[in-house]
């Protein structure tokens, strides 16, 4: 009954019949329900792009969808008022019997029109999941992979949980893409991945498990780790929680690092970045070789102190200790949605401290305020920083 209301409140809206109540009605009903703000959006931009003005149009398809539920023994609204004819074309008869019935018909169209457009997207993303799309099917060659690669691709603001065909249970978070072949038989079982996830992988002695990364490749027999490779990052990090995990660095060959529970693999993405790597495998030399350090995992000390910082997005939080405002607006991009803007570059090396979970973008900024001295402007999905 709650989602019925929302729906005849927004159709009141888009057609400019809403009152100023009812406005504020709709607003406070999102408010009290936030998951179905998404398709709110969806719906409304599909009204804006392509509204229905036409009072004749929605008269027409008001009628023809009764004609044809009456003819299924469907017991709907009388449509004596009308004739429908076999082409599918109306003749209202009394005007004011179709005015009547206008506002369901706005709700129908909204609603109809809106579901076409949100499960036409559902379907791309299960075929990305299946592997039905026709580009990824033509690059199969070019990877090596027997049968058709399948790709599965999360936005801002999202994450994914699926598994892979040999069982493995992944883990994707936001502004990720990973790609796979069937691994059936005696196929090898790889993946390539661009931005972060986290595997559980089934143990098969037979058939290593191997991620590619732009920097690194991870192989393992059956473990539970994440790997963070976001080509925009300063750096990339393998972090082992169980089991065993080979890490091998595309610019350090001949050269494997193995992990042991509870340690993790840090890369500099660029060796020009200016981070600090603590007890460094390879400091900067003539060869200029990718500086590396072996590192512990790092407990909250804000929160739950058995929660991995590096994992910590898997419990759909948001937790950051001593990092860099820049490090922390990459995540926040990736959490929100949004693009973030620095107008004062000093601010970018400000230590951050935070731990989020159902703090809206707003709240998260002002929390942030009181241990940093800035501002903050919001421009639709654009924050400026100042």
């Amino acid at each position: 009954m709650m989602k019925d209301k929302i729906w005849h409140l927004l159709s009141r809206k888009l057609t400019n019949e809403a009152s100023e109540e009812e406005i504020q009605e709709l607003e406070q009903l999102l408010s009290e329900n936030p998951q179905l703000r998404e398709d709110i959006v969806r719906f409304t931009s599909f009204w804006e792009r392509d509204p229905v003005t036409d009072r004749e149009y929605l008269e027409a398809t008001y009628y023809l969808h009764c004609s044809r539920m009456e003819k299924q023994g469907i017991d709907f609204p009388s449509t004596d008022d009308h004739a429908v004819t076999e082409e599918g074309s109306f003749t209202v008869k009394h005007r004011f019997s179709a005015k009547l019935f206008l506002g369901s018909v706005v709700v129908l169209l909204i609603i109809v029109s809106g579901a076409m457009v949100y499960f036409q997207d559902k379907v791309k993303e299960k075929q990305f999941i299946s592997g039905e799309n026709v580009s990824d099917q033509q690059e199969v060659a070019k990877n090596g992979w027997s049968e058709g690669k399948k790709t599965v691709i999360t936005k801002n603001g999202q994450n994914e949980k699926f598994k892979l065909p040999d069982g493995t249970q992944v883990w994707l978070n936001a502004g990720s893409r990973i790609e796979y072949g069937s691994m059936k038989g005696n196929g090898n079982r790889e993946v390539v991945l661009t931005g972060e996830a986290f595997f559980d992988v089934v143990k098969d002695a037979k058939r290593p498990f191997i991620i590619h990364t732009a920097k690194v490749d991870v192989r393992v027999l059956g473990t539970k780790f994440n790997l963070k490779a976001y080509p925009q990052d300063k750096t990339i990090e393998t972090s082992l929680v169980q089991g065993s995990v080979e890490v091998f660095v595309k610019d350090r060959p001949g050269e494997k690092f193995l992990l042991k529970p509870n340690q993790k693999l840090v890369l500099l993405n660029n060796n020009d970045e200016q981070v600090s790597l603590q007890e460094p495998v390879s400091a900067r030399n003539s060869a200029n070789l990718p500086i590396i350090a072996i590192k512990r995992l790092s407990y909250s000390k804000l929160g739950d102190s058995t929660i991995p910082l590096e994992t910590s997005w898997l419990q759909k939080k948001l937790l950051f200790e001593n990092e860099a405002f820049s490090e922390v607006a990459r995540k926040m991009e990736r959490w929100y949605d949004v693009e973030i803007h620095f107008m004062n570059q000093y601010l970018r090396d400000e230590v951050l401290n935070g731990d989020f979970r159902n703090e809206s973008l707003n709240q998260a900024l002002d929390a942030l305020r009181f241990t940093t001295d800035f501002n903050y402007k919001i421009e639709g999905r654009k924050i400026i920083i100042y």
